[in-house]
């Protein structure tokens, strides 16, 4: 098993997930996809704690039209 990063993202256009709205202007950190293995991404809020997996499929839709990647992304 790889170690995968995690990126930070600011959401652009509000969206439900796992049971909480994020808003505009909100961040969220992502771990980055495995399409080798396909395994699930980790989601975490913007105090780093871990909020919900998702899907390739999910995040590929979240990076169309809802969060973009931060500039200041460590």
């Amino acid at each position: 098993m790889s170690i995968r990063s995690i990126n930070k993202y600011t959401v652009i256009k509000r969206f439900s997930l796992g049971k909480r709205m994020y808003d505009t202007l909100d961040t969220l950190y992502i771990q980055e996809l495995d399409s080798k293995n396909h395994e699930p991404q980790k989601v975490f809020n913007s105090h780093k704690e871990h909020v919900t997996d998702i899907s390739a499929d999910i995040y590929l839709s979240l990076n169309k039209e809802f969060i973009v990647q931060s500039a200041d992304n460590y």
